[in-house]
């Protein structure tokens, strides 16, 4: 399989949170496809901060484009030079007011890659220090709370946590957080 050639592209829309192109490509089948929309966004990062007691940190905020109130896991756009450890670092606080000494890079992964550039980059944060304070953009109102594994199961399968890409977050550090524990049961006499 070939990749698309690019014969021009068309810049509609530029600003500080995303870049809309119209481009005009040739698939290997000798197929054009005018206009193809490519919409170019910055990286962003998920936390899946993980209490001493087992429970996951959750957010719940208003999600102005779905017109619903959202549960979900802490994260947000990567800064403008700023690495995906410490931009989640960042929203961890930002977002919670929570911080953590353990972090673990779980995954990176595209939302959209028909569409969209940008990937998310998943992070398991934990032995979680509640110390600090919420300090929020002026577009967001977020409340957090520790939430048990299985609620939040179960809140995907009603739909209160229903967002793909924090559905996807949350099963990559269970993935991870499982595989931990397969490999300390190998490793005890």
């Amino acid at each position: 399989m070939k990749p698309w050639r690019t014969i021009s592209s068309k810049l509609l829309i530029r600003d500080q949170w995303l870049t809309l192109r119209a481009d005009e490509c040739e698939l290997s089948n000798g197929t054009i496809l005018s206009p193809y929309y490519v919409l170019e966004e910055r990286d962003w990062v998920q936390i899946c901060a993980l209490g001493s007691d087992g429970r996951v940190l959750t957010v719940t905020q208003f999600r102005y484009a779905g017109n619903e109130v959202c549960l979900e896991l802490p994260g947000g756009i990567m800064d403008l030079g700023e690495t995906p450890l410490d931009a989640a670092r960042r929203e961890l606080l930002e977002e919670t007011g929570f911080e953590a000494e353990r972090w673990t890079h779980v995954g990176s992964v595209f939302a959209n890659p028909a569409r969209q550039t940008n990937r998310m980059h998943v992070f398991l944060a934990e032995r979680l220090n509640a110390g600090g304070e919420q300090r929020l953009d002026d577009s967001e109102e977020i409340t957090h709370e520790l939430l048990e594994i299985d609620t939040i199961k179960a809140r995907i399968q009603d739909g209160s946590f229903s967002q793909a890409t924090h559905i996807a977050g949350f099963y990559m550090s269970l993935e991870l957080i499982s595989a931990r524990v397969r490999s300390s049961a190998l490793d005890s006499p």
